[in-house]
């Protein structure tokens, strides 16, 4: 009984979070589709791939918890035969769900796809995987500190927290010395593109890890 209401609430929230996940996934395939074009394209549709995959984890974890507590609609949600403690990890499930299911979908389409597009050099997939891993890394940052931030202006500070990191991390690839060797028309792995991955990886796990424990440790769930 306990089972099918926890996953009745995950499906319930994706339900709910789908106009954000299937307004960034056909936002960020048309993007994809722009780079295709040429140089230009290339220039305008990575911006545009890039917004999408930041803006749609910001909206979602915005949603899926802020506005939840705003218009306590968890009240209701804990009145059903579920621990609190279920009720957030159902929560939890229904964002990664909704914010990596077209994040898998866009990542998956741009190793695909770009190889075909000339002006786009082969070395630059490694580049762009490192910013796909990035983008769900601080989601999961993101989605890790907004169950514990109950206020909108700890919200407010936790996103532009994580704005401020992607910066620096864009800033740490478009380094010569890191960016360069991903450049070149091969696919190459080199010693600092996988230290990135797994400091990514890293980040993913600690977060989860993290958000678990709040969830597990938490009293107070409205």
């Amino acid at each position: 009984m306990r089972s099918s209401v926890f996953w009745a609430l995950v499906r319930k929230d994706v339900y709910i979070l789908r106009v954000f996940s299937i307004a960034g996934l056909l936002t960020g395939l048309a993007a994809l589709g722009i780079m295709l074009t040429g140089k230009v394209g290339s220039a305008v549709g990575g911006i545009l791939y890039l917004t999408v995959n930041i803006a749609t984890g910001i909206m979602i974890g915005m949603y899926a918890f802020v506005a939840d507590r705003k218009e306590q609609s968890r009240v209701f949600s804990l009145s059903l035969p579920i621990s609190g403690q279920r009720h957030e990890l159902a929560k939890l499930v229904a964002a990664f769900a909704s914010y990596g299911i077209p994040w898998a979908i866009l990542t998956a389409v741009a190793v695909l796809v770009l190889p075909l597009c000339g002006a786009i050099p082969k070395g630059l997939m490694v580049y762009g995987l490192l910013i796909q891993g990035c983008c769900l890394a601080l989601f999961s940052l993101l989605i890790a500190c907004l169950l514990v931030a109950k206020t909108e202006v700890l919200a407010a500070l936790t996103i532009i927290t994580t704005n401020i990191l992607f910066s620096l991390f864009m800033v740490t690839l478009s380094q010569p010395s890191v960016g360069d060797p991903l450049k070149g028309p091969n696919i190459v792995w080199t010693g600092t593109a996988l230290g990135l991955l797994a400091g990514e990886l890293g980040l993913i796990a600690v977060a989860l890890i993290f958000a678990v424990s709040i969830i597990v440790r938490k009293r107070d769930h409205l």
